[in-house]
């Protein structure tokens, strides 16, 4: 056990390169002038390539970026549209983001509105941050869910209004992040009962609430690819418990799986992939000494809350991103942490519960070969999509 323990230690740990947990979401900073407004929208270059689907074949990505930036933004000051001066500059920063500037001129005075649907085709639930400089402070606003017009006609806080609006926000943001809620559901399918299923996610709480606070407060921030790729790894490492029973087909898979895991760190090695050779090192410890240890006759009753925190640890640092998108005020980054991470626990309960209700239904109408299949198709899913998120996040596609 105290091997599975500093595997996990290491796969949260290892990484030193510092660099926000990515996800779709992007970000703009505006100023106001005397005669109008100027604005830099930064998007991640990787999440920009799915506008090259809504172009010619060849256009470039600054090309695309820029046409996304003239057709999707739209400014106004008081009662009267903003016109934008000429296209907007667009180039590749060495961060990896796009940037594009551009200059709006205002004719009258008043307060401004900023409409911004450039990101539509990236995601449902992609998050824009937007900032405002004016001669009397800065203003931020969240535009998520469909909202897509920020109006600066009254003073307001940086994020969510509050600390209603941090747990809003936190509830809302694991109910919109699958790779949460995949998680969430494959904890669930390696443990029944109550007591059992709220031992595992009170070590999911533990482990996410410590490196959410870490992270939020700057005391950690791991490679953003490398915890894209382990949240990816976390639900396939569930699954994949969840679809064997008898302790031979757990050696087997310790040994299966540290054999793939090898291949793909050579892979890694030779065609630069995002990982780092302790992360991939970690992975492999984790895969042999826990399976073979399940194989021995180990009870996951006993392993599954270590495991589950020891993930919730990889977890909160993608939890943390959207935190660190927002310049939350000083004085209030822990009551707004505290909030965000209670929203957290709030969703996360919502999903446990909705699932159970779903399965108390099914099991008054449904057959038993039914849920049996129904399980299967389950494993497999969160199987695929956890393999899809691993492998394609840690080599950067």
């Amino acid at each position: 056990m105290m091997r599975l323990i500093l595997s996990l230690f290491l796969l949260v740990f290892a990484p030193s390169t510092a660099q926000a947990h990515e996800r779709s979401r992007s970000n703009s900073v505006w100023i106001e002038t005397e005669t109008g407004v100027t604005g830099q929208i930064f998007l991640d270059a990787r999440q920009a390539t799915l506008f090259l689907s809504l172009s010619e074949v060849g256009t470039s990505l600054e090309a695309v970026y820029q046409q996304r930036l003239i057709d999707g933004l739209r400014v106004s000051r008081g009662p009267s549209a903003c016109t934008l001066n000429s296209p907007p500059m667009v180039h590749l920063r060495a961060d990896g983001r796009l940037e594009g500037r551009g200059n709006w001129e205002c004719p009258e005075a008043g307060p401004l509105e900023i409409d911004v649907q450039v990101f539509s085709p990236l995601s449902a639930n992609h998050v824009h941050f937007i900032r405002l400089q004016t001669e009397d402070g800065v203003q931020e606003r969240i535009l998520a869910r469909g909202q897509t017009t920020a109006d600066f006609s009254n003073d307001g806080h940086a994020g969510p209004a509050g600390w209603t609006g941090f747990l809003v926000l936190g509830f809302e943001h694991i109910l919109g992040g699958p790779d949460h809620v995949a998680f969430v559901l494959g904890l669930m399918l390696i443990v029944t009962g109550w007591k059992r299923l709220t031992m595992v996610t009170l070590g999911f709480t533990l482990g996410h609430s410590v490196t959410l606070a870490l992270a939020v407060l700057g005391w950690v921030s791991p490679p953003g690819a490398a915890i894209e790729s382990l949240i990816g790894f976390s639900i396939l490492f569930i699954a994949a418990e969840a679809a064997f029973s008898k302790p031979s087909e757990f050696r087997q898979a310790g040994w299966g799986g540290a054999g793939v895991l090898l291949a793909l760190a050579a892979l890694s090695a030779l065609v630069g992939g995002l990982l780092a050779w302790p992360v991939w090192l970690g992975l492999i410890i984790l895969t042999v000494f826990y399976y073979n240890w399940l194989g021995q006759g180990g009870r996951v009753e006993l392993a599954a809350p270590l495991l589950s925190g020891g993930f919730g640890l990889v977890h909160g640092v993608g939890f943390a991103g959207i935190l660190l998108e927002i310049d939350i005020a000083e004085g209030q980054l822990l009551p707004s942490l505290f909030s965000f991470n209670v929203g957290v626990e709030l969703g996360q309960i919502a999903i446990v519960v909705t699932v159970l209700a779903l399965l108390a239904g099914l099991r008054l109408f449904a057959p038993e070969r039914a849920l049996y299949w129904g399980r299967s198709m389950m494993i497999a899913a969160l199987a695929g999509v956890g393999t899809f998120w691993f492998i394609g996040r840690a080599f950067g596609a």
